[in-house]
């Protein structure tokens, strides 16, 4: 079992039987967890609306945490008594933390994206990894942008993804499917969690009634507030 909290825009809580996960925090209510649990607080990259130094203040006493922050986040901005337990973390890098096995991808537009493997369990967190294709813009600029997104994307072929949070972002218009539907063709997730919708989450419905996307409707699960929990049940998958 796994408990999922969305907390905002690109930001959740992962509550695993061992341990707890956050990613890209920078305001919101952070649910209380167990102390003895550890904690692994995620950064994908310096945008204000992935991170903030806020994130330190969640180290309580008596608990473990460790901080995985991208390398473009200056290494000023952490306390002096948290660096011991801090990695910046590269691009196409790997890393061991504690008891989770950490890989990260290129973003297309600042950082890294992180695959995780924890508990026997995969999780994929996109950050700002997208198809950023916009209305207006020239046609070639796009198309780089398409092919380096899936050239990233082949990165998770193959792997088989338990939970994974992909953004769905409505100020792209008509393209705003893109980054989601090229992961899902790529590699997908037995539980695939929309973000960085900017507050709009009528793209979550607009997206599972589109007919050519009717195959994973299951999968994407229906943000629709901050705040929501999802209790997910991975012994089906477990067994596959």
């Amino acid at each position: 079992m796994m408990k999922v909290t969305f907390i905002q825009h690109s930001s959740f809580l992962a509550e695993l039987d061992h341990c707890c996960l956050l990613f890209d925090y920078y305001e919101g209510s952070v649910p209380k967890t167990p102390l003895e649990k550890p904690l692994y607080i995620f950064a994908s990259h310096s945008h204000g609306d992935h991170f903030s130094s806020a994130v330190f203040s969640l180290a309580e006493p008596g608990r473990k945490v460790f901080y995985l922050l991208s390398d473009d986040i200056p290494e000023r901005l952490v306390p002096e008594e948290l660096l011991e337990n801090t990695v910046f973390v590269a691009p196409h890098s790997t890393y061991t933390i504690g008891d989770l096995q950490v890989a990260t991808l290129e973003s297309t537009d600042l950082g890294v994206a992180f695959l995780i493997e924890c508990e026997g369990r995969l999780l994929y967190h996109a950050g700002d990894l997208n198809c950023w294709v916009w209305d207006g813009a020239p046609r070639y600029q796009n198309d780089m942008m398409e092919a380096q997104y899936k050239k990233e994307l082949e990165l998770l072929s193959g792997k088989k993804i338990d939970v994974a949070f992909v953004p769905l972002d409505p100020r792209q218009e008509t393209d705003f499917d893109l980054g989601m539907r090229y992961f899902l063709e790529a590699a997908g997730a037995s539980y695939v969690f929309p973000m960085h919708m900017w507050g709009d989450y009528t793209v979550v419905p607009l997206f599972k009634s589109t007919p050519t996307y009717r195959e994973y409707t299951k999968q994407i699960q229906n943000i629709s507030a901050p705040g929501q929990t999802f209790e997910l049940d991975l012994s089906e998958e477990k067994q596959d």
